[in-house]
């Protein structure tokens, strides 16, 4: 029932905060967010792990998205500075929530409330963990075949090539088979 409840509550803040254009109640939100994860019963270790990795993926967010249109709104002569922080501090605020959220609550507990949304988190996780194991694998074998005074730039580019284009084949045929299986069994409306 606490996951229940926490998932509806998650839901609840994602979509406020989600609706919020100021930069300083995002900026307060950030604060209140942060002394909440100082208080809550987890490790530090984990804790820390939560900021990293939100900091991380705002800042690729922030590199390849909004740095961007701040960047053509400067050249054209228009100030979009207010609109970097709003965006970055919402996507701060809502990747520290998911992240604290995900680890708080069991997420197969909150969604067995629906058959379906189990049913696809059950494929979800399990494509997931089979596709980190894919790709351990791939890691693992460049690294053995790399030499040991560092990689060149070429075998990282085909390595890269090789990863991306085997993910994106893989997920096309897993796709079709998912597809052909629930049409199968009766999922699939005309």
């Amino acid at each position: 029932m606490k996951d229940k409840l926490l998932f509806f509550f998650y839901l609840f803040l994602l979509i406020f905060v989600s609706f919020l254009h100021s930069v300083s109640i995002l900026f307060f939100v950030f604060m209140l967010i942060l002394a909440v994860l100082v208080f809550l019963p987890l490790k530090v270790k984990e804790k820390l792990r939560i900021l990293r990795r939100s900091f991380l993926s705002v800042f690729f967010f922030s590199v390849f998205v909004s740095l961007p249109y701040v960047l053509i709104g400067f050249l054209i002569g228009e100030d979009r500075f207010n609109y970097f922080l709003m965006v970055n501090l919402r996507a701060f605020d809502l990747t520290v929530m998911t992240l604290t959220f995900l680890e708080l609550v069991n997420l197969f507990k909150a969604l067995d409330f629906s058959k379906n949304l189990s049913l696809l988190l059950v494929l979800v996780s399990s494509h997931s963990i089979s596709y980190i194991k894919v790709l351990k694998d791939f890691t693992q074998a460049f690294k053995s075949r790399s030499p040991k005074n560092g990689v060149r730039g070429e075998d990282l580019k085909n390595y890269l090539t090789r990863v991306v284009s085997y993910f994106f084949e893989k997920s096309m045929e897993t796709s079709e088979e998912i597809y052909i299986a629930m049409k199968s069994r009766g999922l699939y409306h005309d």
